[in-house]
C-alpha cells in the first residue's frame, strides 16, 4: 500500500513538471514564408462622355479639298452669325503667304466643313475654298472649309543662307530669321533646315533660290529636336518686301 502511494505521488509530480515546462516555452517564431499577394482587379475603363465622342468624331473627319476653286488661308478676326443659317467671317492672311491681306466670307447651309461650323471663333485659322464673285471687298460664299494649325506654327519668313542639293534632285534650304546679321548666318542656333520633295510647291523660279534670298515657307509644323531643327516645306515663295 505504501509503495502504491509513493508511485501515485511521483506520477502526480511528473505531470505537474510537464505542465510547467510547456507553459514556459517561448511562443513560436512567425513563419518566414512570404504571403501570397492578392491580385487586384483591372480597373474598368471610364465610360465615354458625349463630349469625348464628339471630339473623336471631329478628329476622324477628312480634310476637304475642292478642285478648280479659289483657295484662301487666314485667321478669323471677326465672326458674326447671320440669318437663315448663315454666318459671316473676316479672315486675315499671314504676311508673305501669297494671299490677299483680307477676305470676307459667308458660310451658307450648303457650305461643307471638316469641323463643326458652330465652333468658329476669333483666332481660328481656316482654309477656305470658294468661287470668286463680285468686286474687290465683296463677301465670298464658302464651298468648303478646314480648320488649320495657327499660322505662327506653319509659316516661316527668313533668309536663305545655303542650298544643298540631293541625289534625287530635291534641295535642302538652310534658313535664318529675317533679323539675323550676316556674320551669324552660320550659327546652328539660328538656323532652320527645310527639306523639299515631290509634294513641295515652288512658287518661284529655280534661279531665285540663292544665298540671301528672302523666302516665305509654308511647312508641316513639325520639326526635329536636332540642331539645327529640320522640317518639311510644303510651299516656297519669294517674300515680298515689307511683308
Amino acid at each position: 500500500m505504501r509503495l502504491k502511494g509513493v508511485a501515485a505521488a511521483l506520477l502526480a509530480l511528473a505531470i505537474c513538471c510537464a505542465g510547467t515546462a510547456c507553459a514556459s516555452q517561448p511562443p513560436a517564431a512567425p513563419s518566414s514564408i512570404p504571403a501570397t499577394p492578392v491580385a487586384s482587379l483591372p480597373e474598368e475603363p471610364e465610360p465615354q462622355t458625349e463630349e469625348t465622342e464628339k471630339e473623336e468624331e471631329e478628329t476622324a473627319m477628312e480634310h476637304l479639298y475642292v478642285a478648280d476653286a479659289a483657295q484662301y488661308r487666314g485667321t478669323v478676326t471677326s465672326a458674326k452669325p447671320g440669318g437663315a443659317g448663315e454666318a459671316a467671317c473676316c479672315l486675315t492672311a499671314f504676311p508673305g503667304s501669297g494671299f490677299a491681306e483680307e477676305l470676307l466670307v459667308v458660310f451658307t447651309p450648303e457650305s461643307q466643313a471638316s469641323f463643326d461650323l458652330a465652333t468658329i471663333q476669333e483666332g481660328d485659322r481656316l482654309e477656305i475654298f470658294y468661287s470668286p464673285a463680285g468686286g474687290e471687298g465683296a463677301s465670298q460664299k464658302v464651298i468648303a472649309a478646314n480648320k488649320l494649325l495657327p499660322a505662327e506654327g506653319v509659316y516661316y519668313n527668313g533668309i536663305l543662307v545655303e542650298k544643298g542639293e540631293r541625289e534625287d534632285g530635291s534641295v535642302d534650304l538652310v534658313m535664318v530669321p529675317l533679323d539675323t546679321p550676316s556674320e551669324s548666318w552660320g550659327d546652328p542656333m539660328r538656323q532652320f533646315v527645310f527639306h523639299t520633295g515631290e509634294s513641295t510647291q515652288f512658287r518661284l523660279a529655280p534661279e531665285a533660290l540663292k544665298e540671301g534670298a528672302l523666302l516665305n515657307i509654308y511647312h508641316k509644323g513639325i520639326a526635329t529636336r536636332s540642331l539645327p531643327p529640320q522640317g518639311v516645306a510644303l510651299e516656297v515663295r519669294l517674300l515680298e518686301s515689307g511683308a
